[in-house]
């Protein structure tokens, strides 16, 4: 699993970097927030509650055939889950945060006039895997009006891997640029918790970008 996910790295990054396609290439940046939760391989989620999580980073785009075309990314995503529960007659909320580096590679289909569009508006389905790199990780506890924040990175396994599902809509710019709106199903397949191999992360994000 970490030979794939190294590999995965090392082939975004050439592509992010590459000067032979660089004319061909097109760029971006994005950002975006969603519901997320870490559940067992096969599951939405567990009994645990969605929480909001957030990525930013960018993109390149390079045409393939046609209306196809390969992006690779970096981001750096926040992830994790929530936990509500009483406890001796009070709330008790807990939350933890898994913030990652992330480099999706998908392949992108973009149709149009095929679907008899108006001229400057598309349709684009992605698809493929990315591989994410724990910076950190942190739970929250809140507890009868006291909160306390602690490190738990040592609980945490250092690397994720897992699918990125979705579909979005771009609007071409007059003159240059277009507007890119997603939405993003990303699905772990990799054991993220070292005291629970069952939980994977799970996330919904809604994404918006600009291309150059």
């Amino acid at each position: 699993m970490k030979t794939k996910i190294y590999l995965l790295t090392v082939i975004a990054a050439l592509m992010l970097t590459g000067t032979e396609l660089s004319a061909q290439a097109r760029y971006g940046l994005h950002a975006g927030f969603g519901m997320i939760t870490q559940a067992k391989l096969g599951t939405i989620w567990n009994n645990t509650e969605v929480s909001p999580g957030y990525f930013a980073g960018g993109f390149v785009e390079y045409p393939v055939k046609g209306r196809f075309s390969l992006q690779a990314e970096i981001n750096y995503e926040s992830k994790g889950d929530k936990t509500q529960s009483t406890l001796e007659g009070s709330e008790m909320t807990a939350t933890r945060h898994f913030n990652y580096l992330s480099v999706p590679l998908v392949a992108k289909g973009t149709f149009g006039k095929e679907l008899g569009l108006p001229n400057g508006w598309s349709v684009t389905g992605i698809a493929g895997p990315y591989a994410g790199f724990l910076t950190s990780a942190k739970s929250n506890i809140n507890f009868g009006g006291n909160s306390e924040t602690s490190s738990i990175s040592s609980q945490a396994e250092k690397t994720d891997f897992g699918l990125l599902l979705g579909m979005g809509i771009i609007h071409e710019l007059k003159g240059s640029g277009a507007i890119v709106g997603e939405i993003r199903y990303e699905m772990g397949l990799k054991a993220i918790d070292k005291q629970d191999s069952e939980l994977r992360n799970k996330g919904l994000n809604l994404t918006i970008g600009y291309r150059f």
